[in-house]
């Protein structure tokens, strides 16, 4: 069983027999390195979202409390692929509106360039998407497939608390790749382990990647809030709260 995410090396078992049957290419490491990150990141998200963790979406409808009228962010990856806009336009109706902000790009630029933020951690940067927007300007925000790639979360979370309305929802949730529960899943058997290996090289240890389990996003941002909970289904971390209500401070005197 492998000790690390990144190591063994099961390319370098490759035999002639398998040369044989799949081509002289598969010993092409440039090649190689191709396919391996299509392979572990094209069209994931939206199948994670679309398919495997549909009934999560709703979940995060739910949470969110998205009703008729209300001002929606979104500051996510994939968000048009995986319905969340078209979903919730459809729950606020004409009346409504959904903002956008999409972060793919950057963030897939940012973790194959290696870009470190300020926790140290690589594929994460400074946000700076709620500085701009107004206090109480929005019902509620979704924080959607994003999580990893703001490398403060008590600084963004003030940001963009400031931003949600008194008594309203602020929903993260995101498919974390990484983590101790990633790695002991990945460990639990043994042809998960080398497909692993194979689609990561060495050089992108994603143990160094930046990610936020629901626990820590607790602790970074649940202070801010009333009632914050956070759970885990099957790789997803999730972590809610509510904006304290303008009368809550008076109420506690």
């Amino acid at each position: 069983m492998i000790d690390s995410p990144v190591s063994p090396d099961p390319w370098s078992y490759i035999q002639d027999w398998d040369v044989e049957y799949f081509g002289p290419e598969i010993r092409d490491a440039n090649e190689r390195r191709r396919w391996e990150t299509t392979f572990a990141i094209a069209g994931g998200l939206p199948y994670i979202w679309q398919v495997v963790a549909r009934p999560i979406s709703h979940v995060v409808y739910g949470l969110l409390e998205a009703k008729r009228g209300d001002r929606v962010l979104i500051i996510g990856e994939g968000v048009g692929p995986a319905k969340w806009a078209d979903d919730l336009r459809a729950m606020v109706g004409p009346s409504g509106a959904i903002d956008v902000v999409e972060i793919i790009r950057d963030g897939r630029d940012a973790v194959m360039q290696k870009k470190r933020g300020r926790n140290g951690k690589l594929g994460c940067w400074q946000w700076t998407y709620g500085k701009a927007a107004a206090e109480n300007s929005y019902d509620c925000i979704g924080i959607l497939q994003s999580t990893q790639h703001c490398d403060d979360w008590r600084e963004t979370g003030a940001d963009l608390i400031r931003a949600l309305k008194p008594g309203r929802r602020i929903v993260f949730a995101e498919a974390v790749l990484g983590g101790a529960l990633f790695w002991q899943r990945i460990k639990a058997d043994v042809h998960m382990a080398q497909w692993y290996a194979k689609m990561f090289p060495a050089s992108l240890n994603f143990a160094e990647v930046s990610n936020y389990s629901g626990e820590e996003l607790m602790d970074m941002c649940g202070p801010m809030l009333e009632d914050p909970q956070h759970m885990e289904w099957h790789g997803i971390e999730m972590f809610w709260g509510r904006k304290p209500h303008a009368n809550s401070a008076e109420a506690a005197v």
